[in-house]
């Protein structure tokens, strides 16, 4: 698979099946991630992958964490948003509805519940940045993520990146004893996409390129 193709394909996994994957699939991965360009190549992504039984430990106390704390996905702005940033989420709720609802859940349930399972990926990546690195960094790991999830496509494998778990970074950090100088950025859902759950049938839409582009000549 080529870039390009990779870059058409690829979409978020929302369900995954338990089938384990290997250390050298995770190597040849993040390897390949890695290649990813930063400032000054200072490369300032940390990233922690939990698997396996320690992935469901993980998952677990932070389902518990959910039913104390309440806090759920949400566009995480300062100040309201313009319509059409709400127009583009209504979107996609609308379009992921139906197929959750065929799968016995409903959409706050199975997005909130669901996030913190990791949507039942076999591994999780967790991608952290020492606090001294000013927020320009966080640009990064964008590039880093973005390297990741397409060289998971290209492997063959299924990516969903997960902003929600940032709000629950002090579980995280004290589960895996993170150190307080680490923030953790953003968690990415890693594993092999199950084939029979109607959720894997969606892929968000996108704007047109005149939606976002001012053309300047």
């Amino acid at each position: 698979m080529d870039i390009l193709e990779a870059m058409m394909t690829r979409k978020s996994s929302r369900s995954f099946t338990d089938e384990a994957l290997s250390r050298e699939e995770l190597e040849q991965l993040l390897t390949t991630a890695s290649r990813a360009p930063s400032a000054i190549n200072m490369q300032p992504w940390e990233v922690h992958v939990v698997s396996g039984e320690e992935r469901k430990m993980l998952s677990r106390r932070l389902l518990r964490s959910l039913k104390e704390r309440q806090i759920t996905c949400a566009p995480g702005s300062s100040r309201p948003l313009p319509e059409h940033f709400i127009e583009r989420g209504r979107e996609c709720a609308t379009g992921m509805t139906p197929l959750i609802e065929e799968m016995g859940s409903d959409f706050k349930t199975y997005i909130n519940e669901g996030s913190l399972n990791f949507y039942g990926a076999y591994s999780v990546v967790l991608i952290f940045v020492d606090d001294a690195f000013p927020a320009e960094r966080m640009i990064d790991v964008g590039t880093f993520t973005a390297y990741l999830v397409l060289a998971a496509e290209a492997y063959g494998l299924a990516t969903c990146p997960i902003g929600l778990v940032t709000a629950y970074e002090d579980d995280i950090k004290d589960h895996l004893n993170v150190a307080d100088s680490k923030k953790l950025a953003l968690s990415i859902a890693l594993g092999r996409r199950n084939p029979s759950a109607a959720i894997n049938e969606f892929k968000a839409p996108r704007a047109g390129v005149n939606e976002f582009v001012r053309w300047i000549d």
